[in-house]
Parts: structure tokens; sequence; C-alpha cells
């Protein structure tokens, strides 16, 4: 949920096995008045803001199993925006 931030990207790649597919994922642009939701077992990539530094307010269920984060190196990627 954004609390003070411009437009920001929202990457979500996610490979149909399981984990992250970067050569297929998807961006969008978000603005300051939208929040989102993730569903189980989504992969996603840390918010990329793009007019000023922002700040961003989470709400997460945790279970408390090891289930609940799983953090994965992504090799770098390059996002084209537009045609």
């Amino acid at each position: 949920m954004p609390l003070d931030v411009g437009r920001w990207l929202v990457v979500c790649p996610h490979a149909p096995l399981g984990g992250p597919d970067v050569a297929h994922g998807r961006v969008l642009i978000a603005g300051p008045n939208q929040g989102i939701t993730y569903r189980m077992n989504t992969w996603h990539h840390g918010f990329t803001v793009l007019d000023w530094p922002g700040r961003f307010a989470m709400f997460m269920w945790l279970d408390g199993s090891s289930g609940d984060e799983e953090f994965v190196p992504v090799t770098p990627f390059t996002i084209r925006l537009g045609g």
C-alpha cells in the first residue's frame, strides 16, 4: 500500500513450475492511490519507484512456517515500457 510515492512499477514474474520467470515477467505502472494484493505462491519483484523515493506499508499473513517468505537471487533484467 503506497503511503508517499508517485508512480511505481509492479513486476510479477512467475514460472509455470514455480519460482520466478524473469524472461516472461509482466509489469504495470501503478499510481499513488493504488494498492496491490498478491495471491499465495506469487513471485514478485520489489517495488521500483519512478518519480521520487517512496514509502509503502505492507500487510502480510504469517503462519510461522518456512513457507512464509522465500527470497531467491534474480539475474538482472531490463523493463521496456511502451511500444
